[in-house]
């Protein structure tokens, strides 16, 4: 429905045997980017893949543009229109960049094989190169692209800049900062704080399970209080 935000998470539980690791989380997001930082072990990527229905223990639900998609199949929550970029970025080793993209990306959308190539210059020299063969930086980006030929209208991100050489993370910020204005919705989960408040104004932290601060870019930069006491990092971290 049109007044529907675009992701409608609420009371989301997961456990993974007797350990309850999302203890009811609950957001909203539309169009403009979200970023949700916090420390290792709280629960980011579990939220990132329930979303994605890679989490058959999740409860709760979850509602793209009114529909719900809690439930179903990952590859049914992929055709609903959420595009998944998962932690360690998961490329096939044997197959080239050019069989990657063209296995997913389709003449029509706006978001083409061409423009992925144009977007990242570099996969298009590498084109022929087994995704094994790739550095981390090119395996990201090849992740990336393989979520943006889906042409989605969500596109749920983890770590992508983990790893990477801080040149090839300027290239990512530029390009999330792209994929924003370009109407498709972005829930970014990054532990690089800079990375995180340079692509999204909404900024959501969370601690144990849940969403434990929702606060904007400009304030968690410049309160070292605030960041000690939710991320116990600096800015530059």
């Amino acid at each position: 429905m049109a007044n529907d935000p675009l992701l409608k998470v609420e009371d989301l539980h997961v456990y993974y045997g007797a350990s309850h690791v999302l203890h009811g989380v609950t957001l909203e997001a539309g169009t403009e980017p979200l970023s949700i930082v916090g420390r290792n072990g709280m629960g980011k990527s579990t939220l990132c893949q329930a979303i994605m229905g890679l989490v058959p223990s999740a409860r709760g639900t979850v509602h793209l543009g009114g529909e719900r998609i809690s439930g179903r199949r990952a590859y049914k929550v992929a055709r609903a229109g959420v595009g998944y970029v998962p932690q360690g970025r998961r490329v096939f080793p044997s197959l080239t960049v050019d069989e990657h993209l063209r296995l997913v990306g389709k003449p029509d959308g706006e978001w083409t094989v061409e423009r992925i190539y144009e977007t990242f210059p570099r996969l298009a020299e590498r084109r022929k190169n087994g995704g094994g063969a790739l550095s981390g930086g090119e395996q990201q980006m090849l992740a990336i692209s393989r979520a943006l030929l889906l042409n989605p209208r969500l596109l749920v991100m983890d770590e992508p800049t983990e790893g990477l050489a801080p040149v090839i993370v300027d290239h990512v910020v530029e390009v999330l900062r792209e994929i924003g204005r370009s109407g498709v919705g972005l829930l970014l989960v990054e532990q690089n704080l800079t990375v995180a408040t340079e692509v999204s104004e909404r900024i959501m932290v969370m601690m144990n399970g849940g969403i434990a601060l929702e606060t904007n870019a400009d304030a968690l930069l410049n309160d070292r209080a605030l960041r000690n006491r939710y991320l116990g990092v600096s800015a530059e971290a």
